[in-house]
């Protein structure tokens, strides 16, 4: 079993191949307040402030910050619900089923209660965020924001051993619950956009993707990266190949023959 100090190589790893702008995040659930390292930022005692979960996202992996956030450092009720740290009674469902972006309110209602990923409420007092290079633990869920190409290359490594991604799932809202619960559920790869609130909030890039999963992955994942790499079909081997006297349309041929310029290959379209 990989160590501490393997996952942060493999961190070095993943920003090396890729050419990662922003560090890998490591993510672990903690059951209990007393599990939160002393080094660790709490926003509420240590900022007198609150933080969304996607702002502490953006300080771990922007500023190098280790981060833990329980209930009471949230400013956002998505994940306080998703993580199970508030309880989600009837009043609850009633104040979000409409709030989903979806136009029925009732199909929002079905949506909330059957797709809205939730772990048991009161099994987790919070988690704790570090950028993977530097986490003094071994993460449950590791996040990496990519640009689509990036993606594609970490979606290659489970398609070489498996011979599909079918098990990666896609999503465009309330990127820290997706990025997040489902991954810890099921154990799948998890591509998903950046909201609104954290494009907004949190200084998401347009060209950025999230791309996470199971910690128990990485070691896979990152030799399936230098695999790539060996053979040429890395991220950082792939180039454009121009093509030069590319076929042309005939007029341009034409044009070119009366000014006694050179004549080419006429484009088959």
């Amino acid at each position: 079993m990989p160590t501490v100090q393997d996952y942060n190589r493999f961190a070095e790893d993943l920003a090396k191949l890729l050419l990662l702008r922003t560090a890998p995040i490591a993510l672990k659930m903690l059951e209990k307040e007393s599990d939160v390292p002393a080094q660790a930022l709490r926003p509420k005692r240590d900022l007198g402030e609150h933080l969304t979960l996607c702002q502490a996202f953006s300080l771990v992996r922007r500023q190098g910050k280790t981060v833990a956030m329980l209930k009471e450092d949230h400013w956002c009720v998505w994940p306080v619900i998703a993580l199970g740290l508030g309880e989600c009674n009837e009043q609850c469902v009633e104040e979000v089923h409409d709030k989903l972006f979806i136009k029925d309110p009732d199909v929002g209602r079905e949506v909330f209660l059957k797709l809205f990923p939730r772990l048991e409420y009161g099994k987790y007092a919070g988690l704790l965020l570090a950028p993977l290079q530097t986490a003094s633990f071994i993460p449950d869920v590791v996040l990496v924001y990519a640009n689509p190409f990036q993606v594609r290359s970490l979606l290659w490594v489970p398609r070489y051993h498996t011979g599909t991604i079918d098990d990666c799932a896609f999503e465009v809202e309330f990127s820290c619950v997706f990025a997040t619960v489902p991954v810890l559920q099921t154990g799948k790869f998890r591509a998903t956009f950046p909201d609104p609130g954290e494009y907004e909030r949190a200084f998401s890039d347009e060209e950025e993707m999230i791309l996470s999963f199971p910690g128990s992955k990485t070691e896979e994942i990152v030799a399936g990266l230098k695999y790539f790499e060996e053979i040429k079909f890395g991220y950082r081997n792939l180039a454009k190949v121009m093509k030069y006297d590319f076929p042309r349309p005939q007029f341009y041929d034409d044009l070119f023959k009366m000014w006694g310029l050179d004549r080419g290959e006429i484009w088959k379209r």
